[in-house]
């Protein structure tokens, strides 16, 4: 009897272990499975893991306006207040770089549209980009050793529109 009793006994331990083996075996066979899809979802090898790559022309570009590679000052010599100022802000709409803002230094005042002001190295971008801002306008040379561009208001100077936003097309994807 001594002995059914402890085969009966050594019975229910071999279950509990092949048992508690078992769950040691789904639980491990989980762990690597589930390491194992991970590891193909982060590198991409399961469809749909991934976000689909945009198109190397998506990439941000920066515009660099020509008219933007020079200093551009601007003064008030007509006899109104406060339109160098609104100026300026036409011009920095216009992509340019605008340097000082005030009254002449040489404290003229001018009834006529108004003055370029420029150095031989500014000649040329005053030419291209800032006299057919201000037509009518007088050209006229300093001594400036620099490329900016000075641009003097008069009493009868146009007022500069600011250009309508620019709006971008972007490839499908982006």
């Amino acid at each position: 009897m001594k002995y059914a009793q402890s085969t009966g006994r050594s019975h229910a331990r071999d279950r509990k272990r092949r048992r508690s083996l078992m769950v040691l075996i789904g639980v491990g066979l989980a762990v690597v499975l589930g390491s194992a899809y991970a590891a193909a979802y982060t590198t991409g090898m399961i469809p749909g893991s991934r976000p689909p790559q945009k198109p190397a022309s998506c990439s941000p570009t920066k515009v660099v306006h020509a008219n933007a590679g020079f200093v551009l000052n601007v003064y008030n010599a007509s006899s109104g207040q406060g339109k160098a100022k609104e100026t300026a802000k036409a011009l920095k709409a216009h992509h340019f770089t605008v340097g000082v803002v005030s009254n002449d230094p040489y404290q003229m005042k001018l009834k006529t549209v108004g003055q370029i002001r420029f150095g031989p190295k500014g000649a040329a971008k005053a030419k291209q980009f800032v006299q057919p801002l201000v037509p009518g306008a007088q050209s006229m040379t300093d001594g400036r050793d620099d490329d900016s561009i000075d641009v003097v208001l008069g009493d009868a100077f146009p007022t500069i529109n600011t250009p309508a936003p620019t709006t971008s097309t972007t490839p499908p994807g982006c």
